[in-house]
């Protein structure tokens, strides 16, 4: 079913589209409830749209590719607002910034490599349970670090959160890697 549309191509689609409006809220500093409500949609369509897609047998190169672009924009996008909104303004400390790069750990080693893939894998390669296990992560992660911005307890939420994904997200960039190297992709 290669280039096809189909329902998990959409909630990928759904997901690049709010993306920008995530960014927009972050940037502007509106209600982090908001925010981070908007910000679940979006990621919880990437749960949907791979179950559906396994599921239904509508698994397409096209889907695949562009679930991988739109994870990565959604992700490092959200970070880097919540960089420029709150790091760079002084907002975040020292705890809190360490934490953000923590928590884009995996983008921040493999993104390159990742946007790479996209273009030149084919066939796409099995999403690497580590890589799930490390996405699920900063979808909690992320918003709770946002949280604790208004809500200082929510550190005991995102510190942990971060410390893990300082682990699998090195784990899973290596994985990419060496993915991208047994797959003759250019280097970036």
């Amino acid at each position: 079913m290669a280039g096809t549309i189909n329902i998990p191509t959409y909630l990928t689609i759904a997901r690049i589209i709010l993306t920008p409006a995530v960014i927009y809220l972050i940037l502007s500093r509106s209600s982090v409830i908001l925010t981070i409500v908007l910000f679940a949609v979006a990621a919880i369509t990437d749960y949907i749209d791979g179950i559906i897609a396994r599921k239904f047998g509508m698994v397409s190169r096209l889907g695949a590719h562009a679930d991988m672009i739109a994870d990565r924009v959604l992700w490092a996008g959200s970070a880097a607002a919540m960089f420029f909104a709150y790091g760079l303004t002084g907002i975040f400390d020292t705890l809190r910034l360490f934490q953000l790069f923590a928590i884009m750990t995996r983008e921040l080693i493999a993104a390159p490599f990742a946007l790479a893939a996209a273009i030149w894998w084919d066939p796409f390669p099995p999403a690497r349970y580590v890589a799930k296990v490390t996405t699920m992560l900063q979808g909690f992660a992320l918003p709770a670090l946002l949280l604790s911005v208004e809500y200082p307890v929510m550190l005991y939420l995102s510190t942990p959160l971060a410390g893990a994904i300082l682990i699998t997200g090195a784990w899973s960039a290596k994985l990419y890697i060496e993915d991208s190297r047994e797959m003759n992709i250019p280097p970036p």
